[in-house]
């Protein structure tokens, strides 16, 4: 993890549905290394690209009023960008697009 914009903290505290008034219970949120690939939840609604076997990626899943379990993974490539982007960091989102492939 020593090429992370951010620290491991950062990336897990980041809350991405604030504001949902879905009742979201028993989330669990973590960094795991993919075994497989998997569509990045950023990416679904965009150039449909995926984790890599053996990326970080953020992986979160809930139950969702009640009746749904929800479970997405992102990338770090993404979650660099929306950190960046919150924060006003321009610097730390330059750095992420010289040093990540946006095009998987």
């Amino acid at each position: 993890m020593a090429d992370l914009a951010y620290s491991k903290q950062d990336y897990l505290e980041l809350d991405l549905f604030t504001g949902e008034e879905a009742n979201i219970t028993c989330r669990t949120v973590k960094l795991v290394k993919t075994r497989k690939p998997h569509a990045c939840y950023f990416g679904q609604n965009g150039d449909g690209h995926s984790t890599a076997p053996g990326d970080l990626a953020r992986h979160e899943k809930a139950l969702v009023d009640g009746d749904y379990w929800g479970s997405y993974y992102l990338c770090i490539r993404c979650m660099d960008r929306e950190l960046a982007d919150l924060r006003g960091d321009i610097t730390a989102l330059e750095a992420a697009s010289k040093y990540r492939d946006f095009s998987r």
